[in-house]
């Protein structure tokens, strides 16, 4: 398993929402755009006030996006043998890119999904390795790699 290629595939992920958000701003400032030499209607006016107010949403959705993905590209992924930022953990069989928040992506065949270091079970595992046990929300949970 190269880290670096989860890494690029968490990048192509975030990239990829980032440009859907960025997409759905344009149609809703777009929408929200009325023709001054046109008459339109109160309705009109209603959906182009509507549209104006998620595409300004969209934006802020956007801002968050661009941070995350700034994030990403910042982040070690050298090795780790501690849980930390850029450490990938694979806790109860599921992996976790540690240091972003993501929804699950793929990359080789293994599903990853990002953990924020604000995360509270980032606060129960962080500086533990591999074989270590926690307890988080009233369970036991034994980490099973760290890398």
């Amino acid at each position: 398993m190269d880290k670096l290629r989860v890494k690029d595939a968490l990048l192509a992920h975030l990239e990829a929402h980032l440009r859907a958000t960025d997409a759905a701003v344009g149609r809703e400032d777009s929408a929200a755009r009325l023709d001054p030499d046109a008459v339109f209607s109160v309705d009109d006016q209603s959906q182009s006030d509507e549209a104006g107010d998620l595409g300004g949403l969209f934006e802020q959705v956007g801002e968050r996006q661009h941070s995350t993905v700034e994030a990403a590209e910042q982040l070690d992924f050298g090795p780790a043998t501690e849980v930390r930022p850029g450490a990938i953990v694979v806790l109860d069989g599921s992996r976790y890119v540690v240091g972003v928040i993501s929804s699950p992506f793929e990359c080789d065949g293994a599903t990853y999904e990002g953990m924020t270091t604000d995360a509270p079970l980032y606060g129960a595992i962080k500086g533990l390795h591999g074989g270590d046990t926690f307890t988080y929300d009233a369970t036991e949970h034994e980490i099973d790699s760290v890398y």
